[in-house]
C-alpha cells in the first residue's frame, strides 16, 4: 500500500520548453517597451539566428556567439544582457542540459524585475517563473545535501507561487505540478510531514479537478497520497474506489485498496476487495491467493481459509510448501477437526519425508486427542529425522509421553538427549530428575513385593 505516498514523477521539460514560450520574441518585446539592441548586439543576434535556423543546429557555436557578446556587455543591468542570457538558457534547454539553463534564466528574470519598465514582458516573465520552478524541482532529484535540497525546494515553490498568482487561467498540468512539489517537500521528513503544505496541495488538486470533466489519474493518486499522510485513510480508500471505476484492470489499485482497508482495520472490506479483483481475473497469483487465505485466517474464518488452501495446494494456485500444509492443518485444528488435521499432516509428510517437524505436529495432535500411544511412534520418527525446528523440545515432549506411558527407560533416554542440546539443559535436567525419582520409586516397590 501506499504509505504511504505514490512514486511522483518528475515533470518532463523537453516538449514544454519552446523558444518563445518563456522569453517572448524580440518582435513582441521591442515595441511594447521600446527597448533597442545596440549595433553590436544586432550583429551578434543575426549570427545567432542564422545558426538557430540551420539544421542540425551547432549548439556549441551558438553558445560561443552568445558568450562573446555577453563578455562585451559592460553593464549587466541592460536589455541587451537580459535578452542574451535568456537566449543562452534557451540553447541549454534545447540541448537537454537543463541544470545549465537555470542560472542564466533566473539571472535575466531578476535583472528584468529590477528594471522600470521590466526588460521582459509580463506574459513571458510568468512563463519563465513556471519553467524555473520545474528546473529547480528537477534538480532536487540529484541533490543529497539537505541544506541545498531545501534551498532548491524553496526556489521552486517561490517561482511556482509567482506563476499561480499572476496566471488568470491556470491549467490542470500547472496545478498538478504545484501540488506534487508541495507533497514532495512536505514528506522530506517522513516522521514529521508538513501538514500545512499537504493541505495546500489538496486544495490545488481539488481546484485542478474542477478544470476538467475527466481528471487525470495522477491527480487522484496525489490526492490519495496526501490523505494518507494526513492519516485520512478512509478518504483515500474512496479515491481508490473512484480510480477502480475508471480503471478496473489495474492490479496495483486493487492491491492498494485492499492494503488501505487493512490499514483501517477493515479486514472484511479487504477480503471483498481481493475477491472483486479475482472476479475480474486479477490478483490470482500464488502470492495473492495466499494473501486472501491470510485475511480469512486472521479473521477467524477458518472454514473459508481451509477451502482456499486446499484448493490452492491441489491446483498449485498457492505455493506447495511445507509451511502451507502446516497452515492448512492449523485451520482444521481451529475447527476442532483434529483427525482432519492429522490426515493433512500425513499427506504433507509424504511430500516432505525427511522433515521431522511434520511428525512432531502429528504427535501433538494425537496428544490433544489423548491418544498417547498413537503419538509415540511419530515422536520416534521425528527425532530420527532431527526433531524438527526445536529438537530439544521434541526430545522433552517425547520423554513426557514416554513417562506418561510408564516407559521410564525411554523417558530417561530422551531427557538425556535433551540435556545435550543448549536449549534443553534446564528443562531436560529437571525432567531427568523426575524420571529418576519415578524409577527409584518403582524399584522400591519391587523390593517390597
Amino acid at each position: 500500500m501506499l504509505k504511504q505516498n505514490p512514486s511522483f514523477h518528475r515533470i518532463c521539460l523537453v516538449a514544454a520548453l519552446t523558444i518563445t514560450a518563456f522569453t517572448g520574441s524580440y518582435a513582441q518585446t521591442k515595441p511594447e517597451r521600446n527597448y533597442q539592441f545596440d549595433e553590436v548586439s544586432i550583429a551578434a543576434l543575426e549570427l545567432y539566428r542564422k545558426e538557430n535556423d540551420t539544421e542540425p543546429k551547432n549548439y556549441d557555436k551558438m553558445l560561443s556567439i552568445l558568450d562573446e557578446r555577453l563578455g562585451k556587455v559592460k553593464d549587466k543591468n541592460t536589455y541587451d544582457y537580459v535578452m542574451f542570457v535568456q537566449f543562452k538558457s534557451r540553447v541549454f534547454i534545447e540541448k537537454g542540459e537543463y541544470h545549465k539553463a537555470t542560472l542564466p534564466m533566473e539571472e535575466g528574470l531578476l535583472i528584468s524585475d529590477a528594471a522600470t519598465p521590466t526588460f521582459i514582458d509580463e506574459k513571458s516573465a510568468i512563463g519563465i517563473s513556471f519553467f524555473l520552478a520545474q528546473l529547480f524541482f528537477q534538480e532536487t532529484a540529484l541533490t543529497k545535501d539537505k541544506a541545498a535540497l531545501l534551498a532548491l525546494y524553496a526556489k521552486s515553490e517561490l517561482y511556482i507561487t509567482r506563476w499561480l498568482k499572476n496566471t488568470p487561467n491556470v491549467t490542470e498540468d500547472g496545478l498538478t505540478f504545484f501540488s506534487s512539489l508541495l507533497y514532495s517537500r512536505a514528506v522530506l521528513d517522513e516522521a514529521h510531514p508538513d501538514k500545512a503544505r499537504l493541505n495546500q496541495a489538496l486544495e490545488l488538486i481539488d481546484r485542478a479537478m474542477h478544470l476538467t470533466i475527466r481528471p487525470k489519474d495522477n491527480l487522484y493518486l496525489y490526492k490519495m497520497a496526501c490523505l494518507q499522510q494526513l492519516e485520512k485513510a478512509a478518504e483515500s480508500a474512496e479515491i481508490f474506489e473512484l480510480l477502480l471505476k475508471r480503471k478496473p484492470e489495474s492490479k496495483d489499485y486493487w492491491k492498494q485498496l485492499a492494503g488501505t482497508y487493512m490499514g483501517l482495520d477493515q479486514a472484511k472490506r479487504a477480503i471483498i476487495t481481493m475477491e472483486r479483483a479475482q472476479a475480474l481475473g486479477l490478483l490470482n497469483t500464488p502470492a495473492d491467493n495466499f494473501s486472501l487465505f491470510g485475511l480469512y485466517f486472521n479473521e477467524g474464518q477458518f472454514e473459508h481459509a481451509a477451502e482456499l488452501m486446499e484448493k490452492g495446494l491441489k491446483e498449485n494456485s498457492i505455493e506447495n510448501s511445507q509451511l502451507n500444509w502446516e497452515m492448512l492443518a492449523n485451520c482444521y485444528q481451529q475447527l476442532n477437526r483434529d483427525y482432519k488435521a492429522i490426515d493433512t499432516l500425513k499427506r504433507a509428510s509424504k511430500l516432505y519425508p525427511k522433515n521431522g517437524q511434520l511428525d512432531l505436529l502429528i504427535a501433538q495432535n494425537f496428544y490433544n486427542l489423548k491418544k498417547l500411544s498413537d503419538a509415540l511412534p511419530y515422536l520416534q520418527s521425528s527425532v530420527s529425522k532431527g526433531g524438527g525446528t526445536k529438537p530439544a523440545q521434541t526430545h522433552i515432549f517425547y520423554a513426557y509421553i514416554a513417562f506418561e506411558l510408564k516407559k521410564l527407560d525411554l523417558a530417561l533416554e530422551q531427557a538425556n538427549k535433551a540435556i545435550t542440546l543448549p536449549d534443553g539443559v534446564k528443562e531436560g535436567t529437571r525432567f531427568k530428575k523426575a524420571v529418576e525419582d519415578a524409577m527409584a520409586e518403582r524399584a522400591e516397590k519391587l523390593k517390597k513385593m
